[in-house]
């Protein structure tokens, strides 16, 4: 299985190279909406501690858009063209496409995100190392829970195209919402910020950074990080057996 699973990751990847343009807008878009919404800090910039939370919130929009655009929704573009089908029919099974796709995904978001961190570091002079380390090492913990979490898109039995467009139009007002809510002290409505991706990888960014600087209070907050992280676990488990792999809105 590790070999077809690795043969798989070099085929998309080589098909996510193939898709400049593509590939080129994933990378650039989160650099243009930063250097727009903070344009300002070419005057006047804030400290690193303050700063972070600007980055966390860029680093979130980018991971859920990487894990869920690349495994989810093309999960789902596979199955509805048949490519899903074909796959399996040459494998003998959907675990080494789906881990194929995971792998091709850690690599596409650690490049994404060290572009991103870096480019923005050099630019207002921040520290690229501390930024850097934060930024792979909340992708690297949230990438399971998010992998399990998309796989809910793959089991749903939707057209691609609807898919896409639905999960592609939330992600601007998820990323609003995580940034500019106000803190919440019940329980149940923390919870259901919580369950918003965005806002799931948002705050483990800071609890990486508040970490890696010895600046780690822990409270109740942290807690509900490792229960959404659960849910979502829990979540994946549930759709992967409900992951068909010939299409079921189009005959393939």
């Amino acid at each position: 299985m590790l070999r077809k699973s690795y043969e798989f990751f070099i085929v998309f990847i080589k098909s996510m190279i193939d898709e400049k343009i593509a590939l080129a807008w994933s990378i650039l878009l989160p650099l243009l909406l930063f250097f727009s919404i903070n344009y300002s800090w070419f005057h006047a910039k804030p400290d690193v501690s303050k700063a972070v939370y600007y980055y966390a919130s860029f680093w979130a929009f980018s991971a859920v858009l990487v894990v869920f655009n690349g495994i989810g929704l093309r999960l789902t573009d596979f199955r509805e063209l048949g490519i899903l089908k074909s796959f399996v029919f040459i494998c003998g099974s959907k675990v080494p496409i789906i881990v194929g796709l995971l792998l091709s995904q850690i690599v596409f978001g650690l490049v994404s995100l060290a572009l991103f961190t870096l480019v923005i570091s050099i630019v207002f002079d921040y520290p690229i190392f501390l930024l850097f380390f934060t930024a792979v090492c909340t992708y690297l913990v949230v990438l399971l829970p998010l992998f399990m979490l998309s796989l809910s898109i793959a089991s749903l039995s939707v057209r691609a195209s609807s898919a896409y467009t639905l999960v592609n139009m939330l992600i601007f007002p998820a990323t609003y919402l995580a940034i500019y809510r106000g803190e919440s002290t019940d329980f149940f409505t923390t919870i259901l910020y919580y369950l918003n991706p965005v806002e799931y990888v948002f705050r483990f960014s800071v609890f990486t950074y508040d970490a890696l600087t010895n600046n780690l209070h822990l409270n109740s907050n942290h807690l509900f990080l490792l229960v959404i992280s659960l849910v979502y676990i829990a979540i994946g488990v549930i759709a992967w057996s409900k992951i068909k792999i010939a299409s079921t809105v189009r005959r393939t």
